[in-house]
């Protein structure tokens, strides 16, 4: 079954967008009394079926819950975005099928990319959401120069970096959290790395240097592979 977005499901009348209702038509071929899935992005999938098309927009209704999202943690992930903006977008595809809750462009002082197109990245989100039949939208916050971040965000921060430094092992700060039932988030870094000032802020607020790897990786990488630990472990 075919899954479509729509910030609509709750109002008092429910209307696909005109992208949605184009692409419902057009490709799908879907006509009336065809049964769709749609969702807010919430995590609740709906079942619904189309009752008429106004203005080239599909209007629904028979609206039923298939399934909610079940209770866990949330994951919250604070990335540079990289120099090369498609290894952004490739994150934030991979993210969302993953089941990232949450992703804050981060502002650092080695960052070679410190704008982005919203508009663009919301889309890929929501195109993302679909293909994998996700129902939750990961929330994209404006980007947040490094030290700012800390103003509203103190508790369960994990900072991951290359520096030869003490760390924790994430996944076994995971396990003990998942007893607890906690929100995450996860900082990575530009291609520069974080700068030592920042690792050393992060720590002074509460955050805690963690190993995600052996290895030197990318880090739209090491985003993924923070975001997959997290949510098979959580």
């Amino acid at each position: 079954m075919d899954l479509f977005f729509s910030k609509n499901i709750k109002k008092e009348k429910q209307i696909l967008s005109l992208d949605e209702s184009k692409h419902c038509l057009l490709s799908l071929r879907k006509k009336i009394n065809d049964k769709i899935w749609l969702t807010e992005g919430d995590g609740v999938l709906y079942s619904a079926d189309i009752c008429s098309i106004k203005n080239k927009k599909i209007e629904y209704n028979n609206l039923q819950i298939i399934s909610k999202k079940i209770n866990s943690p949330k994951i919250h992930i604070a990335i540079a975005p990289t120099k090369n903006k498609s290894r952004f977008e490739w994150f934030l595809e991979k993210a969302t099928e993953i089941g990232v809750d949450e992703i804050s462009p981060l502002i650092c002082k080695n960052s070679e990319r410190k704008i982005i197109n919203e508009t663009r990245c919301v889309k890929i989100l929501i195109a993302a959401m679909k293909q994998a039949q996700n129902s939750i939208l990961p929330k994209l916050n404006k980007p947040i120069v490094f030290a700012d971040f800390f103003k509203k965000r103190k508790k369960n921060i994990y900072i991951a970096h290359c520096y030869d430094t003490e760390k924790i092992n994430f996944k076994n700060i995971l396990f003990n959290k998942k007893k607890k039932k906690e929100n995450i988030t996860i900082l990575i870094g530009p291609e520069g790395d974080f700068t030592t000032s920042e690792i050393m802020l992060s720590e002074k607020m509460g955050g805690t240097s963690i190993n995600l790897s052996d290895n030197r990786l990318r880090t739209e990488t090491a985003a993924i592979l923070a975001s997959s630990i997290a949510k098979t472990i959580l």
